[in-house]
């Protein structure tokens, strides 16, 4: 059965009825839509209906529309400030769930981006001009984060069964800080957002399908065994949170198979090419095609992906990303020099660490 969402929208039924249909085309949620209408008269009709849905979806200016009888003098930000102080109370929501956002380009560069201290209270923004093209990306992302809220629930303080950990691994006393494990007075919400944002989408002890083959040396874009060794390898892949949405793979038990079958040759040591010829041999995929380096750099040793290119990279050829890391367990960001010639790396926003500059400044006169 598809979850139930509610999509709160002050446009025409019509328009909002073609987003909520670009987000449910899988058939993994149902959207209604309904309009809003003032603070409180919301506010109680989502608590009296609040066993009929798993999610709300709001607009950002909910108070674009003042005519009729439902209008809104409120934006999104403060009607989920207001659902949030209401969930487990004598007389609100009995339990959390996720909160989306969705709106346009020009309202969320307007209105939201720069509000830094309201993106918490949503789980995820949906840009509506993009619905089109990534419209069951984000259904996925839906179906994902209303799954982790109730694992979440159901299992408190055990990370390890939220993780989906091996059962000879104890890491989540190197993930989660204190108040964390010890459930002081955390939410669903805050946890659901920390491991998707910092476990999740950054690299470190789960790493993604293209760090995955990087480490292998492996282009897994034209090889036609890839599939085949994922089968593999499936055994090592991340079962916890978030998996409907996101393939991910436990760093540290890639590593363990690779020294189970190779004991004495350490991967790291190895560049592309022999990595990959020790992997046709062990397992007879010979239709694997090795990763080759980006232009400008020197080394097939890739451990890491430039992080515009999103292509195979060996750290040492790349230069470090400001602000990439909080966490000692979450992978450094490096971007390789080719992108920062072609600017690729400045339209993505990603800067230089100020450490690297006199390095790059340096290698930049050879090609200058």
């Amino acid at each position: 059965m598809p979850y139930k969402v509610l999509y709160i929208d002050d446009e025409k039924i019509e328009r909002s009825q073609a987003f909520a249909d670009g987000l449910s085309s899988l058939s993994l949620v149902e959207i209604e839509v309904i309009t809003p209408t003032s603070f409180e008269d919301l506010v109680s009709e989502l608590i009296e209906k609040q066993s009929q849905f798993e999610a709300l979806i709001l607009d950002l200016k909910l108070d674009g529309n003042q005519k009729g009888d439902r209008v809104a003098k409120y934006t999104a930000p403060s009607l989920a400030s207001g659902v949030r102080s209401r969930c487990h109370g004598d007389s609100g929501f009995i339990k959390e769930f996720p909160i989306f956002l969705i709106s346009s380009s020009e309202n969320l560069k307007k209105y939201y981006n720069s509000d830094t201290s309201s993106h918490d209270l949503f789980d995820y923004t949906f840009n509506k001009t993009k619905i089109s093209q990534k419209g069951q990306e984000y259904e996925k992302l839906i179906n994902s984060i209303i799954i982790t809220y109730s694992t979440i629930q159901e299992n408190k303080i055990n990370f390890k069964k939220i993780l989906g950990e091996p059962n000879e691994i104890d890491i989540e006393e190197k993930l989660f800080s204190s108040r964390f494990l010890n459930g002081e007075g955390t939410s669903a919400s805050e946890i659901s957002q920390f491991i998707f944002n910092e476990v999740i989408l950054k690299s470190g002890v789960l790493i993604n399908e293209q760090i995955l083959a990087a480490r292998l040396g492996i282009n897994y874009s034209v090889s036609k065994d890839w599939n085949q060794l994922l089968e593999i390898l499936n055994v090592y892949k991340y079962n916890g949170v978030f998996k409907e949405s996101h393939d991910r793979w436990w760093a540290y038990e890639i590593l363990n198979w690779w020294n189970s079958y190779f004991p004495d040759i350490s991967i790291i040591r190895l560049n592309a090419e022999d990595r990959v010829k020790l992997i046709k041999e062990k397992f007879n995929l010979n239709e694997l095609t090795v990763a080759q380096k980006i232009e400008k750099t020197t080394s097939t040793k890739f451990w890491t992906i430039c992080a515009a290119y999103k292509k195979p990279l060996d750290p040492k050829d790349g230069f470090l990303v400001d602000g990439t890391y909080i966490h000692t367990w979450q992978d450094k960001k490096y971007v390789s020099l080719q992108a920062i010639l072609e600017r690729e790396s400045t339209k993505l926003g990603l800067r230089i660490h100020t450490s690297e500059k006199e390095r790059l400044e340096d290698i930049k006169q050879a090609y200058l």
